[in-house]
This record gives C-alpha cells, structure tokens and sequence, in this order.
C-alpha cells in the first residue's frame, strides 16, 4: 500500500491543473496523494504570493528565468546553475516532454528531408524579445520567413497545431525570450522532435544540454549575418543538412540522469523524508541577486542613465 501524502499547489500559469500536472504523476508513483488546503507538501510557481500563506514544507518549481529566494521555499527546481544544496536543476523542457521523446529514432532522413520544402518558420506571441525580432528581419531580408503565431503573422492565420506547422519546414527559429545560462523552455525541442532544425538563442550553455551538432546555434557565430550565412549554406547543401539530421538531439541519446523522473522521484522522497523547519534559510541565494542585478542594470540603460 502506498504511503499517503497530502499536497497542495499554488502560484501557477493559468489553467494549471492539480491534479494533471508533471508533479502529480512523479509522485504518484510512490504515493497515495490526496489534495489539501492544509498540505503536508506544497509545490508552487512564480505567478503570485499564495505560497506565504502555507505552514508546510514548500518547494518552488520555476521555468522562467528569476532567481530562487530562499526565505520563501525550502528547495527550489528551477533551470538555473545554482550550487545552493537545496536547489535542483529542472529545465521546463523537462516538464514539457516525457524522457522517451528525446530519444532520436532511426528513420529514413533523406526522405524526411525531401518531404520538407518549405524554408523557416517562427511561431511567436510574445512581441519582447529584441533579439530575437532582430533576426526575423535579417533572415526575411535573405528568405521567406512564415511567421505562425500573434507577431508579425504573415500566413493569414495562426496555427493551431504547432507541432503539424513546425513539420513542414526546414529550419524554425527557437529562440527564447532572453538569455541566461541555463534557461531553456520548449522552444529548442519542439522542431526537433519533427526534425526540423532549430536556430537556437537563449542559453548560453545550451550545448550542455543538446547535442550542438543536432541545432544551430546563435551564441557560436560572431555576428548574426554570419549565422544567416551559415543557415544558407545548409538549405543548399543536402550531405551537410543531413549531417546535422542525423545527429542525436541529447548526448548519447538520452535526457541526462538528473532529468529522469526516476532520479527526480528520488530526490522528493529526501525532501518529503527530510526534517526541516519550513524556510529553514533566511538568505537568498546568490543567483537571485546576480539575476536581480542584472535585471536593474538593464533596466537602468534602457531607460537612458548608463
């Protein structure tokens, strides 16, 4: 018989479900879980201040990119590379995709690729991303770019099915909304789980966690027109294309240790297990004040006073 264990989740994206989530079905496998107001665990996110109110053991779970306070969770899981021993590295990609669509089948590449015969294609709603905006407007000058989403549609529509629009092309621009070491969303994934190449910005240390022969990536070119060169060259070339196709997405084609749910399942029977007095440190990390910093600092030069 499985061991009871009262939960309670807070503090998430719209339309979050308590009881469909990565979390729920990590920890059912060891435990009977019941939902409560009165949890004995609380697992909460970033989008509000409901977790203060509970007199629990709390973990936050993040996969934007903020720094962990640590007088407010007793562990953190967040995508940063932060050597606090209560905080673990849990990309949201993580979240997004269970381990098994990681691993690149053996398939007919070259016909994969003769079915592909469109260009590149982005699918973004967010208008912020500087950088990212950038790029579309260099890469639109030298090729048809389809843009799917809210910004700069240009197809008539947006897409319903991403996944089924991301096919289609050759190459998708997945860059994330800004960068930092570490912070890696979905945007990398969803093209190559279709075998479509991503053109990568966002974390610097992306090759940490993906193949860098599987992807192009932003941070390896010296300016942006060189990558734009490069991502010319490769439509042209089918043996070079195929090079990168052929690849494994992860590192011997398989999420890494930590980031199966085995491991991660284990990690929350120490926290569950472990006796703690809830928001034992009253420091926050090192990376919330470094992300912190960063985000005044530029927040001082938009405005004009560095």
């Amino acid at each position: 018989m499985k061991e009871l264990l009262t939960i309670d989740f807070c503090d998430f994206w719209p339309g979050f479900n308590k009881g469909d989530n990565y979390f729920y079905h990590l920890l059912s496998r060891k435990y009977e879980l019941q939902i409560s107001e009165k949890p004995d665990l609380l697992i909460f996110s970033v989008f509000g201040k409901r977790h203060r109110e509970y007199k629990c053991k709390r973990v936050l779970y993040s996969g934007e990119n903020r720094g962990v306070d640590f007088t407010a969770c007793d562990y953190a899981f967040t995508g940063d590379y932060n050597p606090h021993p209560r905080h673990f590295r849990m990309p949201f990609f993580v979240y997004c995709f269970p381990p098994e669509r990681f691993i690149k089948p053996e398939l007919d590449y070259e016909a994969v690729l003769a079915a592909k015969q469109k260009f590149c294609c982005m699918v973004v709603s967010n208008p912020g991303g500087k950088v990212r905006n950038r790029f579309y407007e260099l890469l639109s000058q030298a090729r048809q770019v389809d843009s799917g989403g809210k910004y700069k549609n240009n197809i008539g529509f947006r897409v319903p099915d991403k996944e089924a629009f991301l096919q289609e092309y050759k190459f998708n621009i997945a860059f994330e909304n800004r960068s930092w070491p570490g912070y890696t969303t979905e945007k990398i994934v969803e093209p190559m789980l279709v075998n479509t190449l991503p053109i990568y910005w966002g974390n610097p240390l992306i090759h940490k966690d993906f193949n860098p022969k599987a992807f192009l990536s932003y941070h390896q070119y010296r300016s942006p027109q060189a990558l734009i060169k490069h991502i010319l060259m490769v439509d042209k070339d089918k043996k070079l294309h195929l090079q990168y196709l052929c690849e494994p997405w992860c590192h011997g084609n398989r999420l890494p240790e930590q980031f199966q749910p085995d491991y991660l399942l284990q990690v929350f029977k120490m926290i569950i297990e472990t006796p703690i007095n809830p928001v034992a440190s009253k420091k926050k990390s090192f990376g919330y004040y470094l992300q912190r910093s960063k985000y005044r600092l530029g927040k001082l030069m938009r405005r004009g006073y560095l």
